[in-house]
């Protein structure tokens, strides 16, 4: 017989572990920050069971850092830690972005489109955990149209890993709501020159790189 009391328990450590990653990328959860399992479980209205299972799948993942008192702290990413990210994103990020521009239709052009629109009018707004969470929707859906399942998983593996860094620029950063303009990815993704999507998406990271690193040195 099928287990349908652990297939659900699995689905729902699935769904908090993407909140917690959602979290930890935009910055939500500030270095340092000490999880509590039942809180968690009571602020997302789920049993305790699945909250620790995907705390300890997220530990696994190196997203957090388990303690011998049982505790789950947020970690602390350094200058040097987040630079080596970033050099390891600029290669996997620049690689499906070049996949990506050679299986562009009109409607994906036009639903990126629509993305990046939302993504300045949330620089606009000002409002920082929104214009992060726009930018994550629109970088994503490049990756994902590489139609490279591993290497997004892969590369949402480095962003939960840096996200806390995103924690320096709340409440907010006058260089962030300036913000980038992704009309060059866009031009060079709807023309299909993989060498161009490239080198725009790794201008893009150098931009939000120069931005953390000011904060790091504050």
């Amino acid at each position: 017989m099928l287990d349908l009391e652990k297939a659900q328990r699995t689905s729902l450590t699935m769904q908090v572990e993407a909140s917690l990653k959602g979290a930890l990328i935009i910055g939500a959860l500030k270095p340092g920050a000490r999880l509590i399992t039942k809180e968690i479980a009571d602020q997302l209205g789920t049993s305790i069971t699945p909250v620790r299972e995907a705390l300890l799948r997220l530990v696994s993942a190196g997203a957090l850092h388990a303690t011998p008192a049982q505790a789950f702290l947020v970690p602390e990413v350094s200058l040097e830690r987040y630079n080596e990210i970033n050099l390891i994103r600029k290669n996997l990020e620049g690689m499906a972005a070049r996949s990506a521009s050679q299986n562009m239709t009109k409607d994906k052009i036009r639903e990126l489109r629509m993305l990046a629109g939302s993504f300045h009018e949330a620089l606009k707004s000002g409002n920082t955990e929104q214009t992060l969470q726009a930018n994550r929707a629109f970088r994503f859906s490049v990756y994902q149209q590489a139609g490279m399942p591993t290497l997004t998983a892969l590369i949402e593996q480095l962003w939960v890993r840096i996200g806390p860094c995103f924690n320096y620029l709340y409440p907010s950063s006058a260089e962030l709501s300036r913000g980038h303009d992704y009309s060059d990815l866009l031009a060079a993704l709807e023309e299909g020159d993989g060498f161009a999507s490239e080198r725009a998406l790794w201008r893009a990271i150098d931009e939000g790189a120069t931005i953390i690193n000011k904060q790091f040195h504050r």
